[in-house]
């Protein structure tokens, strides 16, 4: 071992539950974003056993608020995120950085952070996120104001919310295609039809799969929601598990009215000698890989991501193991076949998907969830030394993927899987190709159909043409009952016939 070898030495998670009586916050004010993630940066380094003064990097994964008009906060939030989590440790970093979208971020800024460390550039670093919307919308329900704004001096990097080749194009948003249940809902569905079950065996699948997550989230502290959920639970439809977009159910997916934050801190052998962190606390990546899947239309199979698939097999490459050796997975879980894809490929079917609880009952903090997977999979590793943790990261509607093995046991030799080889990979897969204007027969490949307050409102398809070209359209002249019949799959491998249109493609059954 080199003592630039880069090891994880400090976990921190944090949790605040938004209490009954809001009058709380007359003397005791809700906590923001930043609070939440300087809580988790507290406990990290307090793990490490490190003041803030050793800290010389500092990276912040970026805010739902940060991120998407939808979750912006009404009470304002630091003017630098990352300073103002440092301020929180005491810590005056040369170096802070507010990352990009995507729950693939926690994993990739690790091994930025591990190269960094690596090279010299940096002595200590810290990784730390937080999000507070269920503390926004509990104020913002109950009338109370906050005041979250910080301002804060010194050089930052914001590197905004998108780097690189973008994962939605002017054709998805022109058909209404901005969140991504709707893309996840194209996944699922297009998975039920590949595997041949009806919407409602398909249900049960997903149930199946992730209910047992909800039991892991009932024993860990810093989840936020701490309900078992049964399979029945999850599977059928009720007022308080309402249709959302289908296929799923409210308690499929994730949940993001949470208030948490996590952090990690690292550092080279050299240095955690020469400051006294015990042995003990080290933790080595022991090996990495991340991409970015290409646009819905242009993959080669809708109902999963080649790049995910390329992702693991490379990690584990880097980190010469296999599947086998895994003793500790936390699989990003945002939606069901998410985990389905990795529980398929790392052979995990019946075994533990999730150290935290999954994104569905321990919570969906964000961009930030793969930040407490990794503590997890840290202090799982520590608990059983010689064991291998596996954490996976995925942004967008697997679009993004980074996943990262971890060990007590250090590893010889490069950790990092070649980026530039796996991007060749994934842009090679084939495809049926796309058009913006379609016309003529088709059939339908895979769809969603959007409810609202549980009732059925629209249809958005992806279909092919005969020559197999892919193309986005609305569905029309669906009333309520031909939009129940659909989103029950009654309508599988429909004849279509596709029109051209401004702003939206139309389509009509044959």
């Amino acid at each position: 071992m080199q003592d630039n070898t880069p090891i994880l030495i400090g976990v921190g998670q944090y949790m605040e539950p938004v209490p009954e009586n809001l009058k709380y916050w007359d003397s005791e004010p809700a906590g923001s974003h930043a609070d939440m993630a300087g809580h988790a940066a507290v406990a990290a380094m307090m793990d490490a056993g490190l003041y803030g003064e050793s800290v010389d990097w500092m990276a912040s994964v970026r805010t739902f608020s940060d991120s998407s008009p939808a979750y912006a906060c009404p009470f304002g939030g630091p003017n630098k995120f990352p300073l103002a989590v440092a301020a929180r440790i005491g810590a005056t970093p040369a170096t802070a950085i507010y990352d990009v979208i995507g729950g693939q971020s926690p994993q990739t800024l690790v091994a930025e952070a591990a190269q960094a460390l690596m090279s010299g550039e940096v002595r200590v670093a810290v990784i730390a996120g937080g999000e507070a919307l269920a503390n926004m919308r509990a104020a913002q329900r109950s009338g109370t104001t906050l005041d979250w704004s910080e301002e804060h001096e010194g050089d930052w990097t914001d590197r905004g919310p998108f780097q690189g080749a973008m994962i939605v194009s002017q054709t998805e948003l022109a058909h209404g295609l901005i969140d991504a249940m709707s893309y996840y809902g194209f996944i699922e569905t297009a998975r039920r039809l590949r595997a041949g079950r009806s919407v409602g065996v398909h249900r049960r699948y997903m149930a199946e799969l992730i209910a047992p997550m909800s039991e892991v989230a009932s024993r860990n502290p810093f989840a936020m929601f701490k309900e078992v959920f049964t399979a029945d639970d999850i599977a059928t439809p009720s007022a308080a598990n309402r249709n959302l977009i289908s296929p799923y159910l409210k308690n499929m997916v994730a949940k993001d009215g949470i208030n948490q934050g996590a952090a990690v801190v690292m550092t080279t052998i050299g240095t955690a000698r020469e400051l006294g962190v015990p042995e003990n606390k080290w933790v080595y990546l022991r090996g990495h890989a991340q991409a970015q899947e290409n646009l819905m239309l242009d993959r080669a199979d809708i109902s999963r991501s080649v790049a995910m698939d390329i992702v693991i097999a490379e990690a584990l490459k880097a980190a010469d193991a296999s599947t086998s050796d895994i003793d500790h997975a936390d699989i990003y879980s945002c939606f069901p076949c998410v985990v389905d894809q990795a529980a398929t490929q790392l052979d995990r079917k019946g075994k533990p998907m999730t150290l935290t609880g999954g994104l569905p009952f321990f919570g969906g903090p964000g961009n930030n969830y793969t930040l407490h997977g990794i503590c997890e999979v840290v202090a799982a590793c520590r608990r059983a030394p010689g064991s291998l943790g596996l954490a996976h990261g995925n942004g967008g509607w697997m679009s993004k993927q980074a996943v990262g093995l971890y060990s007590t046991v250090w590893k010889d030799g490069d950790v990092f899987a070649d980026t530039t080889a796996i991007a060749a990979q994934v842009a090679a897969q084939s495809s049926p190709g796309h058009t913006d204007r379609p016309s003529g027969p088709a059939t339908m490949e895979s769809y969603i159909v959007q409810h609202k307050r549980g009732e059925p409102v629209d249809a958005t398809l992806i279909g092919q043409l005969e020559d197999g070209t892919r193309f986005y359209a609305k569905l029309q002249d669906m009333d309520a009952a031909k939009l129940t019949a659909l989103a029950a799959g009654e309508l599988d491998g429909a004849r279509l016939k596709v029109e051209t249109a401004m702003p939206a493609n139309k389509a009509w059954l044959a």
